[in-house]
């Protein structure tokens, strides 16, 4: 082990494979920067945060009062709307039921059965009538038609519904003169028949009641007829029906559009201090984590960069020595077990040899070497074994300590994992190497 191509020195040799979970602990390591790192990221943002936050006081609270109108104009558009769009449907509804259901809107305006007679107001068999009178009495039989009881009755006889019965049957009055013509239509010329004759009958019985009243008039028929025709009235009123129909239908469309297009104001924040607080929190713990990642980062590109070992086998497992100790994250007595277990490896390497002056150097720090060389001297002081163990400092730089070195009996190279340099050991080594002194093994913190 005194030989330089032993160690295999490879100064053009750049290149180190690295774990990435040994570079994580290797940046943990360094856990109270790292912690430093994240509180004053988080601080800083969340400071900031909190003071963008408050000096947007003002329009903050102006941007949500205009939220707030916008919002309440949404919500009662949106209600007008579900109100109207109700009132649509249900109109549709209803004047698609009376449609389909209708007895009316089911004739055929081209082929429409039809049975018509006229009457005729006569004065009494022994007077006169003037024409107030005449009005009076045809409107009386006008209101008993449509006001009246006549139609009641003649539904309930011919099995029909009052309104379905109110859609066939037509009482018009001339505007001058003793006439008025009743109309019926049906599905056929024998039931347009039926029903005006039913209602002509039921009109002559309710007349009774009327002249009591009015005086002894009578009513006479005449122009009486039945016929199969095209009802332009009704063709006009089923269009209308239809047409009334589509404009609501259309216009119930056109409030759903509306309705749906309506878009509802973005909602903005409301200035409190709660609200300002929360969010200064919020953005602190991003900021916290985004310095913890940050602070990990460029502790492990440092890692990187400087070439720093992470491991005993980088050293080791490259130059062939032996591992003494491995003292790197272990307690204080762990850290004593494992002092007395390097001293009996040394002294099987040393066998029967006593009082060898064995220096401990290496790129670890000054307080860990001294106090290990304390802890082997007086371990080795207990033992008998007339060891001496002398901390060397920079034998890198320093003549002297490298002097020193080349005095000693063997060496123990001490590195600290995650601080101990990769290219450093290897120089350390090479000089240790050129000194022609053996090296015991390694220690590590």
């Amino acid at each position: 082990m005194t030989q330089k191509e032993f160690y295999d020195f490879r100064e053009e040799n750049n290149t180190r494979q690295v774990s990435l979970l040994r570079l994580v602990k290797g940046a943990l390591k360094n856990w109270k920067l790292i912690l430093l790192a994240g509180i004053l990221l988080g601080g800083l943002l969340g400071s900031y945060k909190i003071f963008t936050i408050r000096s947007q006081k003002d329009s903050m609270i102006e941007e949500y009062d205009n939220y707030k109108a916008k919002l309440d104009a949404y919500k009662t558009s949106i209600k007008d709307y579900k109100t109207s769009i109700a009132d649509y449907q249900e109109s549709i509804a209803s004047l698609s039921d009376y449609c389909e259901n209708s007895p009316k809107m089911k004739m055929d305006a081209y082929h429409c059965p039809t049975a018509t007679l006229d009457l005729k107001v006569a004065a009494p068999a022994d007077g006169s009538i003037t024409e107030d009178e005449i009005t009076a009495v045809k409107n009386a039989l006008y209101n008993e038609v449509y006001f009246g009881n006549t139609l009641n009755e003649v539904a309930s006889k011919r099995g029909m519904t009052v309104s379905d019965l109110r859609e066939l049957v037509t009482f018009k009055l001339t505007s001058t003169g003793a006439t008025m013509r009743l109309t019926v239509i049906s599905e056929n010329e024998e039931e347009a028949e039926a029903i005006r004759d039913d209602v002509l009958s039921t009109l002559e019985t309710k007349h009774k009641a009327i002249a009591a009243a009015m005086g002894d008039y009578s009513i006479k028929v005449f122009n009486k007829g039945t016929q199969t025709i095209t009802d332009t009235s009704l063709q006009s009123y089923q269009q209308k029906q239809q047409d009334a129909l589509a404009k609501l239908q259309t216009t119930c469309y056109t409030a759903q559009n509306q309705s749906t297009n309506l878009v509802k104001p973005p909602a903005v924040p409301q200035y409190s201090k709660k609200y300002m607080l929360m969010n200064g929190i919020k953005m602190a713990v991003v900021g916290f984590a985004g310095g913890i990642i940050l602070a990990m980062i460029v502790l492990m590109a440092r890692i990187v960069q400087k070439g720093v070992i992470l491991t005993p086998d980088e050293i080791d497992g490259e130059y062939g020595l032996r591992t003494l100790a491995d003292l790197s994250g272990k307690s204080a007595a762990q850290k004593t077990e494992m002092a007395d277990y390097a001293l009996a490896r040394i002294g099987n390497v040393l066998g029967k040899d006593r009082d060898h002056r064995i220096g401990i150097v290496g790129t670890a720090a000054d307080k860990r070497l001294e106090s290990l060389a304390g802890i082997l001297n007086k371990k080795s002081a207990a033992s008998g074994s007339g060891n001496a163990f002398v901390h060397i400092h920079g034998i890198m730089t320093d003549a002297e300590a490298l002097k020193s070195a080349a005095g000693m009996d063997e060496i123990i190279l001490a590195e600290e994992i995650g601080k101990s340099d990769y290219e450093t050991v290897r120089k350390e080594i090479a000089l240790i190497a050129e000194s022609g002194k053996p090296i015991l093994g390694t220690v590590y913190f």
